[in-house]
């Protein structure tokens, strides 16, 4: 598959019906062009009118089933999915709207995805059968602005860990649960996976989703988060209950897409209606009243949190780890007030941006979400437990900020990013020679083998992969991003916990029952010592082969032939011994014994 381009088109503000009593309150929708973006009479257009009938006639009986149609070029795949608990004539209506909505909305294109709050249609020419997908993503803020959201956080951080838990661990892949709150009456909380993902791909979605969460919309009472895969959601008002089945008249023609943008964020306000209500929703007028309406709702979207100063006590203990202290408003200077083009990436409890001071100085500043959990005594000791770790394959924390409910982590810059892009892209790949990669490796060992045994604490990483891994500018590793870790006494090895976190394809196996252990960074490091080898990525090796890359590997040591793991886009400048041995300590990384 060629180069995808991205394009989210903002919120639909055209209803799908000109009466007052529109069908459905929400549509959003994501276009993914490829090279098979298809012509009109085509044969992959016919394929395609014939996968969206297929599943809008099953959605009279079924809340969710994928079909695919077409062979070659021309193969076309689709999927929908209603929510759990509305009725199949509501269903039934939804899929039927959304199967003429998303060729209008993303005409001739190859891969597309149309979400409501009701149901989720989506069609490629790839296979998506089976795969966890967090891009591309919407989301909405219905609810109103949380006065005191420090307090309110470590609940909503509870409530949400408990239904991607459920959502994960069970096979209908939903869950629903009611929180009792001291801000309001009650919490509603909701996760849903589309059922034919696993339950390590269920909860590396649903914590992707909860990552957004934090990033847009940390202020409000009420956040649904949409993914290809998955879909998250809370609020203080029940929202799981019948819903008045739509007039089944056909749709206005959809206001054209937006130009191309990426990771478009999209907001707009819910009005929350009981079970007796007629969901309502004003009718857009033109396409420039739509634009300003849509320039407004960002706007109240970019809420001002309060902002108070760390008190003197508070900061206390933090100027003898050496620790610089920024203020807010030099962070939001750097970060070009966080914008899209500063982000650095994602990690495990907030996003990371790169920011330039005045003086020139390059940073990495990792913005915590409210949702973490963290207060401010927790965040301080979380910095003076960062300060401590000192060692050349740890990346170094050099500052910090905490004004209000702010929380900012500033690192050590590293200019060649991380290890993910330079061994998956196919330019960049060639750059890694082996004695790189072998020095990359050796240097991932050291680092772990400092916060497993070394550090005045062992330190269990528990998300140790490529993205994880930050390269200076001599291609030196650098372990980053401890939003994961466990602290223990030096003589504590393992540990438990009600909340599965990690990602997909480098947790192990006993990671999905809670437990982790050093041995849990070990098996991580295996299977990313085999993609540095190899130079294939695990998740999508998985994707394409229906099989892991370290059961790959194994096949190969078993028949003698593990030289051909590595990647034939390295230098033949190895010795194949040396290079085995590498294989071979990856392997013993993952053993299942």
């Amino acid at each position: 598959m060629g180069h995808i381009v991205l394009v989210l088109t903002s919120i639909l503000f055209c209803q799908l019906s000109n009466k007052v009593d529109s069908k459905f309150t929400y549509d959003h929708s994501g276009c993914t062009g490829t090279e098979l973006n298809y012509t009109k009479g085509s044969v992959y257009e016919n394929n395609l009118d014939r996968v969206l009938n297929n599943l809008s006639s099953k959605s009279t009986s079924l809340k969710f089933d994928n079909y695919t149609f077409g062979d070659g070029a021309n193969q076309v795949y689709g999927i929908f999915q209603c929510r759990f608990d509305i009725s199949f004539n509501v269903c039934s209506a939804c899929i039927n709207d959304a199967t003429q909505m998303i060729t209008g909305v993303c005409p001739l294109y190859g891969e597309a995805i149309v979400w409501y709050f009701e149901c989720m249609l989506r069609y490629s020419n790839r296979n998506i059968f089976s795969l966890s997908e967090d891009y591309p993503w919407a989301y909405l803020t219905p609810g109103s602005e949380v006065a005191d959201y420090e307090e309110f956080s470590p609940i909503l951080a509870k409530a949400l860990n408990g239904v991607i838990k459920n959502a994960s661990s069970t096979s209908s892949r939903y869950a629903f649960g009611e929180t009792d709150s001291t801000f309001f009456e009650r919490l509603y909380s909701f996760a849903q996976c589309t059922p034919d993902i696993d339950n390590l791909g269920c909860n590396s979605c649903l914590t992707s989703a909860l990552s957004l969460l934090n990033s847009c919309c940390n202020a409000s009472s009420g956040v649904m988060i949409f993914y290809p895969s998955c879909q998250l959601r809370y609020g203080t008002s029940p929202f799981l209950e019948d819903i008045p089945q739509p007039s089944l008249s056909p749709p206005l023609p959809p206001s054209p897409p937006a130009p191309a943008i990426h990771h478009a964020q999209q907001t707009r306000p819910e009005k929350e209606t009981s079970s007796k209500s007629k969901i309502t929703a004003a009718i857009a007028a033109s396409a420039s009243v739509g634009l300003l309406v849509l320039a407004f709702v960002l706007g109240i979207c970019l809420y001002r949190k309060r902002s108070k100063k760390a008190s003197p006590n508070d900061i206390e203990g933090l100027g003898e780890a050496e620790l610089v202290h920024y203020d807010f408003a030099t962070m939001k200077t750097a970060t070009r007030d966080f914008s899209a083009e500063n982000t650095l990436g994602r990690g495990g409890f907030g996003f990371v941006y790169k920011g330039t001071l005045e003086n020139g100085d390059q940073l990495a500043i990792k913005r915590l979400s409210s949702t973490s959990g963290q207060g401010t005594e927790e965040f301080l000791a979380e910095a003076r437990f960062l300060a401590k770790l000192q060692h050349n394959n740890v990346v170094k924390l050099v500052g910090f900020c905490l004004e209000g409910e702010e929380k900012l982590l500033v690192y050590d810059y590293m200019s060649n990013a991380s290890l993910e892009r330079f061994l998956f892209d196919p330019t960049k790949r060639t750059l890694l020679d082996w004695k790189t990669r072998s020095r990359i490796i050796t240097g991932i060992a050291k680092g772990l083998q400092y916060l497993h045994e070394d550090s005045r604490l062992t330190i269990i990483h528990r998300d140790i992969k490529p993205e994880n891994i930050l390269l200076d500018k001599e291609m030196n590793p650098k372990i980053a991003d401890f939003g994961l870790a466990k602290r223990t006494g030096l003589a504590e090895k393992y540990g438990t916990t009600d909340v599965i976190k990690g990602t997909q394809g480098y947790m192990a196996p006993e990671c999905v029952n809670g437990e982790y252990s050093n041995k849990s960074d070990v098996y991580s490091f295996g299977i990313m010592l085999l993609e540095i080898v190899s130079g294939l990525n695990n998740r999508t090796y998985y994707q394409e082969s229906k099989k892991s890359l370290q059961s790959h590997a194994w096949i190969l040591w078993n028949e003698e032939r593990s030289i051909e793991l590595v990647d034939p886009e390295l230098d033949k400048t190895y010795s194949s011994k040396y290079i085995e041995r590498f294989i071979q300590i990856g392997l013993i990384c993952v053993q299942a014994d």
